[in-house]
């Protein structure tokens, strides 16, 4: 009786643990039961609800070491890749949840229409340089200053987008000095390219025209500089005046006047681009992403500081504050702040009148004990040679650092010669440029948008086919949008302008082709593919020079025509591109 009975006796009674429990044998679901595919796909259903592909598929299977006659004989498929795509439809998708992450496409919408009003502001300055537009016959049917402000115009255009992209790539690169002398010394270079182009067109005899294509080429290069350096309200600060002076009427008023307003307005624009630059090569970061000033403490606080301390600083004019001796005893201080202190063996300074804790105006913070710390507009002075001497010097102190290559920015520059060139071409032919200028803004701003609600389909789609289809729908949803704002902004125009085209469906047509072709370049520009969008506006170009050499139709049809054909191929190749989920990554 001390056999088995007593061990379930003693089990029963709780004298022992219980007994450990058996493995059990793995369900197998009812419908895999006798179906070797079924069995398979259940024992495979980690890697096969996982694939977005069946060529995944086929990959696992492969490495499982499946042989041919595995595949023939036991599954009854011809071949590893007719089973792999059964158990991809036969699986149901099961993807682990992605971690959130940020979208680096956010863009504030604001900011967009910003920018958009700096492209168009600067169009107000050829109302008062109108004056100057007079003369002979020259190229194309317009006279030589205009052939030289559009010459100016065109190789700044060209010039200047790639300047920006090569910048762009120093601060991705984390080199903001190395983009801050890239923009200095290309923006100098651009101005020298854009004035000889246009003396080159002009001739002799037109000084006027020529100095406001200087002027021009000077602000578009000062644009550039800050716009990259994320300083666009700085450069509507700068055409405000411009565009009031315009609004009240300062068309009538003789030529040194407003000769002196577009001067004022380049110098000004010049200043600022110079004064950013500095900054970004003395604090080492764009101004964009300088360093916030502190918080102010309350009234209250600064009332009841130390009164002695307050009096001390007052007292010292020059920025040097009173020592204090290795007692903590106050000494007086001298007539010019330096203070009559005794003999101790540690002495500190206290902040000055002049004594600044917060960012001056280049960025730099008050120093420690022992140096100057004046600022306001000495100290300004005192810190533009160092800024000029970091100007020229790499991110790490090298100042022979190996640069980038101008091929990858030559695309850019290409594309940006283009379209000012199509741009210039509707120009001359009376389309709606100011709503296309104007509308560069809008243009942005569904740029961030597209790749940012393509970003967001890639996270919540599991199969590439739903991807395709959503990204195309997002395509065509912002070009319906940015082909509404531009027939809004034309029939804006054509309402206020005088002498603006007729809002009629031959120019809406014209103007419609034309932005589609800008935008969708700058879509392919914008996901790495910039070749393609400089050959397609490129052999547009030059397709529309030979058909109006032929004279095969007016400049108007031949513009529309090789536009809608140029936004045809932009069109297929962005649907083919954004289909990929290696450009959304």
């Amino acid at each position: 009786m001390s056999g088995p009975m007593s061990l379930l006796s003693r089990v029963a009674g709780g004298g022992v643990a219980a007994l450990p429990e058996l493995p059990r044998p793995r369900r197998v679901p009812s419908w895999a039961v006798g179906d070797p595919v079924a069995e398979l796909a259940e024992r495979l259903s980690a890697a096969c609800s996982a694939a977005v592909h069946p060529d995944e598929i086929a990959a696992v299977l492969e490495s499982e070491g499946l042989t041919d006659e595995q595949i023939t004989g036991r599954y009854g498929h011809p071949d590893l890749f007719s089973l792999a795509r059964e158990l991809f439809e036969t699986v149901p998708r099961r993807f682990p949840e992605p971690e959130p992450a940020d979208d680096p496409w956010q863009v504030d919408v604001w900011r967009c229409v910003l920018r958009g009003l700096t492209f168009a502001l600067p169009g107000v300055a050829y109302v008062l340089g109108g004056r100057w537009a007079g003369g002979d016959d020259g190229p194309f049917g317009v006279s030589r200053a205009v052939a030289a402000w559009g010459a100016a115009a065109l190789c700044g255009w060209g010039w200047n987008q790639a300047l920006a992209h090569r910048a762009h790539l120093h601060l991705l690169a984390q080199r903001p000095r190395a983009a801050a002398r890239c923009l200095v010394t290309g923006a100098a270079v651009g101005v020298c390219l854009a004035g000889a182009a246009a003396a080159a067109v002009a001739g002799p005899g037109h000084l006027s025209a020529l100095a406001f294509a200087a002027g021009q080429s000077v602000y578009v290069a000062s644009a550039t500089v800050l716009l990259v350096l994320g300083r666009e309200r700085s450069l509507l600060y700068v055409l405000t005046p411009l565009a009031v002076a315009v609004a009240c009427g300062a068309g009538g008023l003789p030529s040194p006047a407003v000769a002196a307003v577009l001067v004022a307005t380049a110098a000004a624009a010049g200043g600022a681009a110079l004064a950013t630059a500095l900054r970004t090569a003395l604090t080492g970061e764009p101004p964009e992403r300088g360093p916030a000033k502190p918080p102010r403490a309350p009234w209250r606080e600064r009332v009841r500081a130390d009164r002695g301390a307050q009096l001390r600083a007052r007292a010292s004019r020059f920025g040097r504050g009173p020592t204090m001796t290795g007692t903590d005893t106050p000494t007086t201080p001298g007539r010019f702040g330096r203070s009559r202190a005794k003999t101790g063996t540690d002495t500190r300074t206290t902040p000055g009148r002049f004594a600044r804790t917060t960012p001056g105006r280049f960025g730099r913070r008050a120093a420690g004990p022992g140096t100057d710390t004046r600022t306001g507009l000495v100290s300004s002075l005192r810190t533009l040679p160092e800024a000029a001497r970091l100007l020229w010097r790499a991110d790490d102190g090298v100042t022979d650092a190996k640069g980038l290559s101008p091929y990858l920015s030559l695309p850019h520059g290409m594309a940006g010669l283009a379209g000012g060139a199509l741009v210039v071409a509707a120009a001359l032919t009376g389309e709606f440029v100011a709503a296309l200028t104007v509308s560069m803004g809008v243009a942005e701003w569904l740029l961030f948008r597209f790749r940012s609600r393509c970003l967001t389909a890639l996270r919540g789609t599991t199969v590439h086919e739903r991807l395709l289809a959503r990204s195309w729908r997002v395509l065509a949803g912002c070009l319906a949008l940015y082909a509404v704002a531009l027939a809004a902004l034309a029939a804006v125009e054509a309402a206020v302008v005088p002498g603006a085209a007729a809002w009629n469906p031959a120019h809406l047509s014209v103007l419609l082709a034309l932005g589609g072709t800008l935008w969708l370049s700058l879509l392919l520009q914008s996901c790495g593919r910039a070749w393609t969008g400089s050959y397609v506006l490129a052999a547009a170009v030059l397709t529309a020079v030979v058909l109006l050499a032929a004279h095969t139709a007016t400049a108007g049809t031949v513009l529309g025509l090789v536009c809608a054909g140029a936004a045809a191929v932009l069109l297929t190749s962005a649907f083919t591109m954004t289909g990929r989920v290696t450009t959304h990554r």
